[in-house]
């Protein structure tokens, strides 16, 4: 499958540019929604800063190799860092509130990130917008999608990988047994405080891992990319995919990335057939089209975040609680 991957570039060379462009922002989307089902999904946690934390990841990027001129290599990382700096603060409100409250909290820290986007001209050149130059990796140009992809898709595996080892930890299943029942957790020896800024911090972190990649596909970028519109495609890819399933992001982000694109051409049915798909989804698959897919056994079960109930039981012999 990576082999098949890797040659893609060399299939859009022949067809058209905008395939890989296209091919490029799913890989950055199959990022960022693994972000977002750490918190939304496994976490249980209904906050709604995502895109906004995008929007860091990527003016962190722009702004330090645009002012400063520091390298794109170092400006990836750390765009992960601080957006994780950034996102841990987004617990400070889980650990009193849950649900609606939570999610409405998080939607107002989100809206005054972009604000600050916008209107901190001084600093992040407001409206104008940022360029991002093309970076060099020993000498080797990465100008352009195709030359891109291969940046894009080396980030999308390492962090897919990640993911799936930090489900398959204590940590994950921590994150289980905080979605289905905190009282439970506590009893466990798990402390939920700390717990839900790991995963407040993990989530911002691949947001902006993403956000610095996109910013890198685009070239250019914007505060108005980072809006209520980017958080509606994040939750959507997360819903349609598969709220508990790695797999449920790479599914969600193919789909939505590449349906817009099909229905171009009907942009009057556009919106209405992109809903009534979400509708069908949430109404008849309530675990995504992974979920279905596993039930049908079209697709290996992940081995991640055990069923908080293994956990009811109590510490392994020889251990107090």
């Amino acid at each position: 499958m990576c082999t098949l991957l890797l040659g893609l570039p060399l299939i859009a060379r022949l067809t058209d540019n905008y395939i890989q462009y296209i091919l490029n922002l799913v890989l950055i989307y199959v990022i960022v929604g693994i972000g977002l089902n750490f918190l939304l999904g496994f976490a249980g946690q209904f906050a709604f800063a995502h895109a906004a934390l995008m929007g860091i990841g990527a003016y962190t990027t722009a702004l330090l190799s645009t002012r400063l001129g520091v390298s794109f290599w170092i400006c990836l990382p750390l765009s992960g860092v601080v957006a994780a700096v950034i996102g841990a603060l987004g617990a400070l409100p889980a650990m009193r509130m849950k649900r609606v409250y939570l999610a409405l909290v998080t939607l107002a820290f989100a809206q005054l990130i972009v604000w600050v986007l916008v209107n901190w001209r001084a600093v992040t050149f407001g409206t104008d917008g940022v360029d991002i130059s093309a970076p060099n990796l020993f000498g080797w140009r990465v100008k352009g999608d195709g030359r891109v992809f291969y940046v894009v898709f080396l980030c999308a595996i390492v962090m897919y990988w990640l993911a799936r080892r930090i489900m398959e930890s204590r940590i994950g299943r921590a994150f289980a047994t905080i979605r289905e029942n905190e009282i439970v957790a506590r009893c466990n020896g798990i402390n939920v405080a700390w717990t839900k800024t790991v995963v407040f911090a993990l989530s911002a972190f691949y947001a902006g891992i993403g956000g610095s990649l996109y910013g890198l596909t685009l070239g250019f970028i914007v505060p108005d990319s980072f809006g209520l519109s980017q958080l509606v495609l994040h939750f959507s890819i997360v819903v349609l995919g598969g709220l508990l399933s790695l797999f449920g992001a790479v599914i969600g982000a193919v789909l939505l990335t590449i349906l817009p694109e099909l229905l171009r051409d009907f942009q009057a049915l556009q919106e209405i057939i992109y809903g009534l798909v979400l509708m069908v989804v949430i109404l008849v698959m309530p675990n995504g089209i992974a979920g279905l897919c596993k039930a049908w056994g079209l697709l290996p079960r992940e081995v991640m975040a055990r069923n908080w109930r293994a956990l009811e039981a109590g510490p392994p012999p020889g251990r107090e609680r």
